[in-house]
């Protein structure tokens, strides 16, 4: 799940060449499984930070409610973000209102815009 809460995308202004500004904005996921329930919340800013707010529900109790800033950075299909010190590299695509991330295990993971 830490993947999950980790990889995920972005981008700068409309001057920068490369940058596909469909990425900015607030992206949401939601997975449930074995009475588990994780939704996780990204905002993508136009100044290469971010928030990411991830909340975990097990029978209707949190157990985790953190929220996270971050930096990011997009190289072509490529999305490199740095969290707590931490950096992940991981490929993205957006069609439509969905952002699919492919994590550097090669997990993906879907998030719709908000």
């Amino acid at each position: 799940m830490f993947t999950l809460v980790f990889a995920v995308a972005s981008c700068t202004s409309d001057d920068d060449a490369g940058i596909d500004n469909k990425l900015l904005g607030t992206w949401e996921v939601t997975e449930a499984e074995d009475g588990m329930e994780v939704s996780i919340v990204a905002k993508f800013n136009a100044n290469d930070t971010g928030t990411m707010a991830t909340v975990a529900t097990f029978g209707g109790e949190p157990f985790i409610d953190q929220t996270f800033d971050f930096t990011y950075s997009v190289d072509g299909d490529q999305l490199t973000m740095t969290m707590d010190g931490d950096t992940e590299i991981s490929t993205y695509s957006v069609s439509g209102d969905r952002l699919t991330i492919t994590d550097s295990e090669g997990d993906s993971f879907v998030l719709t815009k908000v």
